[in-house]
């Protein structure tokens, strides 16, 4: 019952983050194909300017997930 409990919040949980995510991306629903500037510099730009805050985030959760990946490897092994 409580998995399938978890299951059901997840996936709502996603398609709500999926609709956050199209309604600010994408408002009007067009997807640019090229907005004539290069693909390196305005990355670099937005990332560093726009989208600091995610990416420090992301940053942080995969540094966590990794010394949680060390540590379960690490438990297992000694047994």
């Amino acid at each position: 019952m409580r998995n399938k409990l978890a299951l059901v919040l997840s996936v709502l949980l996603f398609l709500i983050m999926l609709s956050f995510i199209q309604v600010g991306v994408f408002p009007n629903g067009i997807v640019p194909i090229n907005t004539g500037t290069p693909t390196s510099p305005g990355i670099t730009q937005s990332l560093f300017t726009t989208y600091l805050l995610p990416f420090e985030i992301v940053t942080f959760l995969l540094v966590a997930a990794m010394l949680g990946a060390m540590y379960i490897g690490e438990r297992g092994e000694n047994k």
